[in-house]
């Protein structure tokens, strides 16, 4: 066999090395945070609106391309178990899953172009997939691509059932994303999602994660509640509206009072213990950037004591 140069094999160790110290640069800047676990045994969950892809974004800053590490740095900070992302484009994939070897992911193909708009992304270290499907949140949820004549857009849920590799337990996320302008719509489809959950067995742990598109007040955020789930951030609190989530990539200078509208939901069989309104942004130029135009939701849960 012939042996290489020792200048080729000391360029290719440098190139590797470079690569390595790049790539540890862009996901551990100093500037985002990283978000520590309260214990290794709860799990931790992320509602991330990340912003499809639109063209009257070109030129202002804000458009995928130019604020993709940014979107990458913040989300690897939250070492989150389960991602639940609602916008969610081929091009968000092919740049993120290079970047979390660590998870597989799951989505419910909602349009001609295959697009998985709210794709979930869970750690195969910790979670085993027992089955992913979803529906149309209409009258006839099996029907591709149908919709209520309230709403705007058809609009759907992916469901995600998994088994916790450390404890056993099953676990269910529902992630969704409601219509965007009725909230007749909105009420609709709350209501269609609260019937689909009803079909599995409510001892099950499961969360419900989304833009919902509507404040709590409103009867949508009502509808489910009263299906039997908590608004995480509520309970650990208070009922005081923290504000908005969606802002426009303008964070605090958005200056709208519509208020919360990006949700982590659970029912009794979790415990929230953390959650938090991830506000994490990037001084560019002398200008403030954030990887979406929402704020992402994090969350944390212990499982709650199975009844004997």
């Amino acid at each position: 066999m012939k042996k290489l140069p020792l200048s080729r094999i000391l360029a290719f160790f440098l190139c590797a090395l470079a690569a390595n110290l790049a790539f540890a640069a862009n996901t551990s800047d100093s500037d985002i945070p990283q978000r520590k676990r309260q214990s290794p045994e709860v799990v931790r969950v992320l509602s991330a609106n990340i912003r499809f892809p639109l063209d009257t974004d070109n030129g202002t800053g804000n458009e995928w391309q130019l604020r993709k590490e940014l979107a990458r740095d913040v989300l690897l900070a939250q070492d989150a178990d389960i991602i639940c992302f609602q916008e969610f484009r081929k091009q968000h994939l092919e740049f993120l899953k290079d970047y979390f070897p660590g998870h597989d992911h799951a989505g419910f193909v909602d349009g001609p172009d295959e697009r998985k708009a709210n794709m979930v992304f869970y750690s195969k270290k910790r979670f085993e997939k027992i089955a992913e499907d979803g529906v149309f949140l209409s009258p006839t949820p099996e029907v591709y691509r149908s919709k209520f004549e309230e709403s705007a857009s058809v609009r759907n849920v992916t469901r995600l059932h998994l088994r916790d590799r450390k404890t056993g337990r099953e676990l269910m996320i529902w992630n969704t994303h409601f219509d965007h302008k009725y909230q007749a719509g909105r009420d609709k489809q709350a209501a269609a999602l609260v019937e689909q959950i009803k079909k599995h067995p409510a001892d099950i742990p499961q969360i419900i994660t989304g833009d919902f598109n509507c404040p709590a007040k409103t009867q949508a955020i009502k509808t489910i509640k009263a299906g039997g789930f908590i608004d995480t951030y509520t309970a650990l609190h208070g009922s005081a509206d923290p504000g908005y989530t969606y802002h426009n990539f303008k964070g605090h200078n958005y200056g709208k009072t519509y208020g919360k509208i990006d949700f982590v939901f659970c029912n009794d069989a979790l415990r929230p213990t953390v959650t938090e309104i991830i506000r994490d942004n990037r001084t560019v130029d002398g200008v403030r950037r954030y990887p979406s135009d929402h704020y992402f939701i994090s969350a944390e849960f212990e499982y709650a004591k199975t009844k004997k």
